[in-house]
């Protein structure tokens, strides 16, 4: 079933990280790093015309039918890669983060708030925070992605690199995972069966898609989670089709791992739970007894392995501090409140006002926008910048990838819903195994349910943030590769049209827009 062998994987794998370490190298350097004297003006348009001479490489070997499957996914991985560089290279630690905080470096006892203040605690003392999770934002978050930080830095910290560029580097990690995610969607593509050139044209969304190239040079955990769920969604698939003890624990392990990253993976559970009863119910109808034990025994496997790594953290916090999980919230007189507005304005399907077309940007204040499917939107394509100038022209580019962005994730997700639910219809009619396609189907609906459940129980602008699902972008992939599969009805090539346009509208206004818009003064 797989078109792919593990040397190749290999390959993306050892790409994506030595273009990290490149990175870091870069970082220490005023003529390649922003945190030197690097002008905008220089590196820029230096990393776009690697691009454009890239894809005219591309174009030329596809042309002259010297581009195989393999050579087209090394050369997305690397554009990939590229961009995320150039944003790496251009912004520091604390443009377009979320509750970032600071450092004052290993000489002091002071202990720091947000992302990096987490870090520089697990690598300034050694040891996990022992004081209430509560006390200090954010650490009521589990710890694998901080502890990961903090040995980086006292790996660069033994090697000499100054304390400051070692902090700066904390993105390197998240520009490596960020690019891990394309080549595990490849992977995810690859166990679904989906066909070499299926490849291809899956990898693009997630090699181009601006979030994640925000993500590349972000410093929490976010972009870590979006990982390990991508992970535990392709273990899940492999032990599917090959039901091993290996693959039942490969997949134990992923979700795990997952939940001491951020609680938000064990999203995946649910679905797993259902597929699991699903094919229990099978195994049962089979009356192998043989069978049945085995499937028992994986399932204990599965408890056994998943459980005490995944909840690890949840209970030493409740044994140690005696806190239950939990996320510290705002007042009511928070400008960013919306649950003063109705559930319809909040829910429903938004007018054409409240797109914003005009300035399609995440303005933060509720009375800016409220409705969470706009801010969904707004913070998938921009994060939450929100330019205080922009040139006309890049508003242009800016108003018209929005819109082509809105487009692609609607159609798309129709696209996956009714993809999925055409196969496993047609599985159930042959008699074939259909839980492949279930799996999917419900993790995407517990993914959108969460969502929506969190943004009611948390009524803030920010819990609307794209970045709490940007696992959605996964789902969106498998619909565009499904739709942009060879269609003979004029209704499916018109779809295909518009899926196609949209997509590529999306991601070439994003891309322009970004070597147009400065971040640092948004």
């Amino acid at each position: 079933m797989r078109s792919l062998g593990r040397g190749f994987y290999l390959r993306l794998n050892l790409l994506i990280i030595i273009v990290g370490l490149a990175v870091a190298i870069l970082q220490g350097n005023s003529a390649t790093a922003v945190v030197g004297s690097t002008q905008r003006g220089v590196l820029l348009p230096a990393i776009y015309g690697l691009f454009i001479i890239c894809i005219a490489v591309i174009y030329y070997l596809k042309k002259s039918d010297n581009l195989g499957t393999e050579g087209a996914l090394l050369f997305t991985v690397f554009l990939g890669m590229l961009l995320r560089t150039g944003y790496v290279l251009m912004y520091d630690i604390y443009t377009l983060q979320n509750d970032v905080g600071t450092f004052t470096g290993f000489g002091t006892s002071q202990v720091n708030t947000g992302h990096i203040g987490y870090a520089e605690y697990i690598y300034k003392f050694m040891k996990l925070p022992d004081m209430d999770p509560y006390e200090l934002f954010p650490y009521f978050h589990p710890p694998v992605h901080y502890i990961i930080e903090a040995l980086w830095l006292t790996l660069q910290r033994i090697i000499g690199v100054p304390e400051a560029l070692a902090f700066e580097n904390l993105q390197i990690p998240t520009l490596i995972y960020s690019g891990l995610c394309i080549v595990v969607m490849v992977h995810i593509l690859d166990e679904m069966g989906i066909g070499e050139k299926g490849l291809v044209v899956g990898s693009i969304i997630m090699a181009l898609h601006p979030k994640l190239i925000v993500f590349a040079g972000s410093v929490n955990n976010d972009a870590l989670s979006l990982l390990m769920l991508l992970v535990t969604i392709w273990r899940v698939l492999v032990w599917i089709n090959d039901k091993t003890y290996l693959n039942i624990i490969l997949a134990a392990l992923s979700l795990g791992i997952g939940m001491v990253v951020k609680l938000n993976t064990m999203i995946t559970a649910f679905s797993i739970a259902v597929i699991f009863l699903v094919n229990l119910v099978s195994v049962i109808r089979h009356g192998n007894r043989v069978e049945l034990r085995d499937t028992f025994l994986q399932y204990i496997v599965f408890a056994f392995v998943s459980i005490p790594v995944g909840l690890s953290f949840v209970v030493r916090n409740i044994v140690v501090f005696d806190k239950l999980p939990g996320i510290p919230t705002m007042t009511p007189d928070s400008s960013m409140y919306t649950g003063g507005a109705s559930l319809w304005e909040r829910f429903g399907i938004p007018s054409l006002s409240a797109l914003h077309l005009e300035f399609p940007f995440h303005g933060v204040n509720a009375s800016w926008a409220s409705n969470t499917w706009v801010i969904m939107f707004q913070t998938r394509m921009f994060s939450e910048s929100f330019p205080a100038s922009i040139e006309p022209g890049v508003l242009a580019i800016a108003q018209i990838a929005y819109g082509a962005s809105i487009a692609a994730g609607v159609i798309l997700a129709i696209a996956f819903v009714i993809g999925c639910l055409s196969r496993i219809l047609v599985d159930l009619r042959e008699k074939e195994e259909c839980i492949g396609n279930l799996f999917l189907l419900l993790t995407f609906l517990f993914i959108m349910g969460s969502y929506a459940l969190f943004v009611l129980k948390y009524p803030y602008t920010c819990s609307s943030d794209y970045r709490y699902i940007t696992s959605e972008l996964a789902f969106l992939t498998i619909g565009f590769v499904w739709i942009m599969r060879r269609r003979d009805s004029i209704i499916g090539k018109i779809l295909q049209g518009l899926a196609g346009v949209s997509v590529s509208v999306m991601l070439i206004g994003a891309m322009i827009f970004m070597l147009f818009c400065d971040f640092s003064v948004a």
